[in-house]
C-alpha cells in the first residue's frame, strides 16, 4: 500500500487532508520536528502547527517538552482504534439528532407521501423493503419482462411465505413465476396498440403499500425506470377500489 493510499483510508476515517499527511508522516519519521514534519508531509509550514495541535487533541500524537519541540505519532493500532472510537462516537451522534429531527417534524412539512425514485437498482431495493415489512400478501402486475426482472424479489416474499398474485393477460409468459406465487388473468383488458403498449410494474403490499414503475425508451434521465411508492392511506384506499374493480379470473378462463 502506497503512502498515498494511507492517506486516502486515514480521510475515510474522517481526517482532513493536512491532519492525514501530517499524521502518515509522523508514523514514518518516528521522532520530528517542525521542519521535517513540513518537508515530508508537503503541507504548507503555517498549517502543521494548527494540524499537529488538532492531533494532540485526538490524542493519536504526543509532544516533547523543551526546544526544538518533537512530536511523535501513537503506535498505528492505538491511533487507528482511537480514531475509529471517535468516529463511532459521531455517527452515534448524528443518528440521534436525526431520529430526534424526525420524531418532530416541521409544522410547514408537507402532507404529500408519495415518493419518486429513479433507476432499477433503487427500485429494486425499494421493492425488497416492500417486501420485507409485507405480512400478507403481495399483488404484482405489469409487463412481462419486468415481472420476470424481479423475480429474485417474488422469492424472498415466498421465503417469508407472503402470499404472492401475479395478474397478466399473458399468464403463459410468466409460467416460470408460479413457483412464487398464483398466476390469475385480470376481468377487465384495456386492448392497446402494441407501439403504445406501456412498459410498466404494478406492486401492492398488504393493501397499505403501492408501487408503480415505469421504463421509457426516451428517458431523458438515462436511467431506465422511474416509480412512484406510497403508503398514504387516502391514496391506496383509491387504488385498492380501482383495482379490486378488475377482481381477477383463474388463469385460462
Amino acid at each position: 500500500m502506497t503512502r498515498k493510499d494511507v492517506i486516502d483510508r486515514l480521510i475515510a476515517l474522517g481526517l482532513t487532508t493536512y491532519e492525514a499527511k501530517v499524521f502518515s508522516a509522523l508514523t514514518h519519521l518516528g521522532d520530528a520536528g517542525v521542519a521535517d514534519i513540513h518537508a515530508v508531509a508537503e503541507v504548507p509550514r503555517s498549517a502543521v502547527y494548527g494540524t499537529l495541535e488538532k492531533l494532540e487533541r485526538m490524542g493519536i500524537i504526543e509532544s516533547s517538552t523543551g526546544r526544538p519541540k518533537k512530536f511523535r505519532a501513537l503506535p498505528p493500532r492505538v491511533a487507528v482504534s482511537r480514531i475509529e472510537s471517535e468516529l463511532l462516537g459521531a455517527l452515534k451522534d448524528a443518528r440521534d439528532g436525526l431520529e430526534e429531527l424526525a420524531g418532530a417534524p416541521h409544522k410547514g412539512a408537507s402532507d404529500a407521501r408519495i415518493w419518486i425514485i429513479r433507476g432499477e437498482a433503487r427500485i429494486r431495493q425499494r421493492l425488497v423493503d416492500v417486501v420485507a415489512s409485507a405480512m400478507s400478501e403481495l399483488t404484482v402486475a405489469g409487463t412481462s419482462a419486468h415481472m420476470l426482472s424481479f423475480a429474485d424479489v417474488w422469492k424472498k416474499a415466498k421465503s417469508r411465505k407472503v402470499k404472492v398474485t401475479f395478474a397478466t393477460q399473458e399468464p403463459e409468459m410468466i409460467s416460470e413465476l408460479s413457483r412464487y406465487g398464483k398466476i390469475v388473468r385480470p376481468k377487465y383488458h384495456m386492448k392497446m396498440d402494441d407501439i403504445d403498449q406501456p412498459k410498466m410494474l404494478f406492486v401492492r403490499a398488504d393493501r397499505k403499500t403501492v408501487l408503480f414503475a415505469s421504463e421509457y425508451a426516451d428517458d431523458a434521465q438515462g436511467e431506465g425506470m422511474t416509480a412512484f411508492w406510497t403508503d398514504d392511506e387516502s391514496i391506496v384506499k383509491f387504488m385498492n377500489y380501482l383495482t379490486d374493480s378488475m377482481s381477477p379470473r383463474p388463469k385460462g378462463a
